[in-house]
């Protein structure tokens, strides 16, 4: 491991440790190299590692340096789809492994979800049956995964961060081709799954959820691109 890598573990290490929220300032790059002993190259070099991950942003000026942004599932999504490009990973490839995830998010679903977040689920699916507008149609129905994942990670933020990082993945390619009727459908679907979850029946909302990614089989294998 090169010594950047090395010093970026370290420093996200004590940032996870030390409490140190969004929008916080790290010390100043020369007295974080002299309290590891490394040259300012090098920290640098690891500062600009974390920076492309989306973990600090530099800043210039008299109160410039290193500070902490909010990482977001998005951030998280956009270097997996970098890894994905690399590997020629295709998006049938994607909707496999959707295929197999799912399902189980949506037993958690049914079991975790609090009051609120099945109020949501619920306007969700209303709104999506109004909708006439393909566009509003594929909005709703992107938001209705991101509501099932927000309630299968509850009080779990690792299971949180990667499913809502998969559905960023598929923002721009879930839904291509599709047409008003197929979304009005999935609308109808989405209700009897939203009455799975209030039921708490994590079987019958696994079927369901299970049923709608397969749908999304149907669409034509192609390669990620950003």
């Amino acid at each position: 491991m090169k010594l950047a890598e090395q010093l970026a573990q370290e420093i996200v290490a004590e940032i996870s440790s030390s409490g140190m929220k969004p929008g916080d300032r790290l010390q100043p790059e020369v007295l974080m190299a002299e309290q590891r002993g490394v040259s300012r190259a090098s920290l640098r070099e690891a500062l600009r590692i974390l920076e492309i991950h989306g973990l600090l942003t530099i800043r210039t000026g008299p109160n410039g340096g290193p500070v902490l942004t909010e990482l977001t599932a998005r951030d998280f999504a956009r270097m997996a789809t970098l890894h994905f490009n690399a590997a020629g990973v295709t998006f049938r490839e994607l909707l496999d492994a959707r295929v197999v995830l799912e399902p189980r998010m949506a037993e958690l679903a049914a079991v975790k979800h609090t009051s609120e977040q099945l109020l949501a689920l619920r306007s969700n699916v209303r709104e999506h049956r109004r909708a006439t507008d393909l566009e509003d149609l594929v909005r709703y129905a992107h938001y209705f995964h991101e509501l099932v994942a927000d309630m299968a990670g509850t009080n779990n933020r690792a299971l949180s961060l990667m499913t809502a990082s998969i559905h960023g993945i598929f923002d721009v390619y879930l839904h291509r081709g599709r047409s008003v009727e197929a979304m009005l459908h999935t609308a109808e679907v989405h209700g009897e799954f939203s009455d799975a979850i209030e039921e708490r029946n994590a079987k019958r909302a696994a079927e369901l959820m299970d049923t709608i990614c397969k749908r999304a089989l149907t669409l034509s294998p192609e390669r990620i691109r950003l």
